[in-house]
């Protein structure tokens, strides 16, 4: 969903920040799918991840009044960090990240936006999201956040930059890396994603290609 043409998102904000509902409605409905692929992408439960979600709005509604966000990105910054609060606290209540056992239903899982030849592209072509989501979890924080924002949210680069408050030649680095260790996690073999077990020199020409075409 793109934003409503009509009204503009500092006008929709405001009017959230004075509860109208019928601004609060349509905040919800823009970030309703962005915050619940997040939420499935950590918890791999589509029960769980509903539940968090709504946690995740109630807790919006409660304190829109105080978020100095002013256009939608900021946001969404302000949206993501509350779920990623709640998928924190939803972790610490089970004192330690669970497998995830059950397979998700294949029309709950969330689809992933990979560049063609990406390594993710690969990785979910053949492995279960189920185990995606354990090898996620392996990630430092900022390479699961990099992976979340641009290949399940679908976030172009510099808008990630702009959410992490880093430069966009970081962002790129922490995804390459943070594909190479998915690949790793999850024992990827035969036709190698690009990046994994190439030379230093291989990569650096990948990373200098990469930013060139971006």
């Amino acid at each position: 969903m793109t934003w409503p043409p009509a009204l503009s998102f500092g006008t929709v904000l405001e009017r959230a920040r004075a509860h109208d509902k019928q601004a609060t409605g349509l905040l919800y409905k823009r970030f309703l799918p962005v915050v619940y692929r997040f939420v499935l992408a950590r918890v791999g439960d589509a029960h769980h991840a509903e539940d968090i979600t709504a946690d995740t709005f109630f807790a919006m509604i409660e304190s829109i009044a105080t978020t100095r966000a002013q256009d939608e990105l900021a946001f969404a910054a302000w949206v993501l960090g509350i779920a990623r609060n709640k998928v924190a606290l939803h972790f610490r209540r089970q004192k330690s990240i669970p497998e995830v056992h059950s397979e998700l239903p294949e029309d709950a899982q969330p689809a992933a936006f990979a560049e063609e030849d990406d390594p993710l592209k690969i990785i979910t072509a053949r492995e279960s999201w189920s185990e995606v989501v354990q090898a996620l979890n392996l990630l430092t924080e900022e390479q699961r956040a990099v992976v979340l924002y641009r290949c399940v949210l679908g976030y172009p680069t510099e808008d990630v930059a702009q959410l992490l408050n880093k430069q966009p030649g970081t962002i790129r680095a922490l995804q390459f890396r943070a594909l190479a260790s998915l690949a790793r996690h999850l024992g990827v073999s035969g036709q190698s994603p690009r990046g994994v077990g190439e030379t230093g020199a291989q990569q650096r020409n990948w990373r200098k290609g990469d930013a060139t075409r971006r």
